[in-house]
């Protein structure tokens, strides 16, 4: 007889990561890691710019991998409707808004730069 309750339903884990652990990670604790480990705390110069401008866009490629991944892995596990659609509107809403940040850090760094 096995027991059902301690086996997790399918598609509720990715690899032993829970999804609300991976959406954690991928759109606060990895983009803010990033940005606190190549933020200068003096007047920033022009490669201190390029650095911060590029570890922005990084978090921001990393945020919408995260939420385009756990929707794809949700929809190939088959999972409910509910959750796929939960998934879905996580996306639709960090996508174009992980976009507008890279588009805002272009004009920043364009604006540091003088150019």
């Amino acid at each position: 007889m096995t027991d059902v309750a301690t086996k997790p339903r399918p598609g509720t884990s990715l690899r032993g990561f829970s999804a609300p652990l991976i959406l954690l990670g991928g759109l606060v604790i990895v983009p803010i890691g990033l940005a606190l480990l190549t933020t200068g705390y003096e007047a920033p110069d022009d490669a201190a710019s390029v650095r911060m401008a590029f570890a922005s866009v990084a978090g921001a490629t990393v945020a919408i991998i995260t939420v385009l991944g756990l929707l794809v892995d949700r929809i190939v596990r088959r999972a409910g409707l509910s959750t796929i659609a939960i998934f879905a509107v996580i996306a639709l809403v960090v996508v174009p808004w992980q976009l507008s940040a890279v588009s805002r850090t272009a004009d920043l760094l364009l604006t540091r730069l003088a150019l």
